[in-house]
């Protein structure tokens, strides 16, 4: 199976940070993170990369150009006002009936080929990964009467870590007004109308998971890959 990376995005929450450079070639610890998940694909057998450009996408060609990475790269490129279900839809044809799509500023210890097989013995149209997140406040829900119907302290919660496995038939199942709409709009909707029709799956990730869209999250993401890094060679 193929891996689509999405790499079109402007990261305009980095500020000066992605003014010359588009957000998958920033750096963490002198490493940018398309590098590091690259390796990480390697590592694992998967070498077929699909690039998904769009903002400053020639930098990204460049970079795969120069690398010494050993993969076969493709690339899309749907333009830079391109939603993320945009870019995905105009790839369809540089993969086969699946793909594993992933975003271009996350990175993940994700088992790619257990994460594959488990999307392929299910039926559903696509699989998104998950990761818990504990919420730092109490969620509070209440009716019509101000009554109070639900309160959980701090509660953990799942959210989406931008991985998935997403079958090339579900783009027959989705409205073509959908693949227009900007950003992630589009992608939340596609996947909410799997949902409904009880095809969108889950696969539950604990382990580590690293993404940054502001300055101060890029300094946390730094220090989170140190000690990824660090404890994986201490295992050895």
């Amino acid at each position: 199976m193929k891996i689509l990376i999405m790499c079109g995005g402007r990261g305009r929450r980095l500020g000066s940070l992605t003014e010359q450079f588009p957000k998958p070639l920033i750096k963490l610890n002198k490493r940018t993170i398309l590098e590091i998940k690259l390796e990480e694909y390697i590592h694992q057998g998967f070498d077929q990369i699909v690039f998904c450009i769009g903002y400053k996408g020639d930098l990204i060609r460049k970079k795969i150009a120069q690398s010494n990475l050993d993969i076969r790269a493709e690339f899309s490129d749907a333009g830079e006002d391109a939603g993320i279900l945009g870019r995905l839809y105009h790839a369809r044809e540089l993969f086969d009936d699946q793909v594993l799509m992933t975003y271009g500023d996350t990175f993940s210890n994700i088992e790619l080929s257990r994460f594959i097989a488990k999307h392929q013995s299910s039926d559903n149209e696509a699989t998104i990964v998950v990761a818990p997140i504990q919420n730092p406040f109490g969620l509070v829900e209440f009716d019509h009467n101000n009554k109070v119907t639900y309160f959980k302290e701090k509660p953990v919660l799942s959210y989406f870590i931008g991985y998935s496995i997403v079958n090339k038939s579900a783009f027959d199942l989705i409205p073509p007004k959908i693949f227009s709409l900007p950003d992630g709009e589009g992608l939340v909707m596609f996947y909410k109308i799997l949902l409904a029709m009880e095809k969108l799956g889950v696969d539950y990730h604990s382990g580590m998971q690293i993404t940054f869209n502001t300055p101060e999250e890029l300094k946390s993401a730094e220090e989170q890959l140190v000690r990824f890094y660090t404890t994986s060679e201490n295992k050895k």
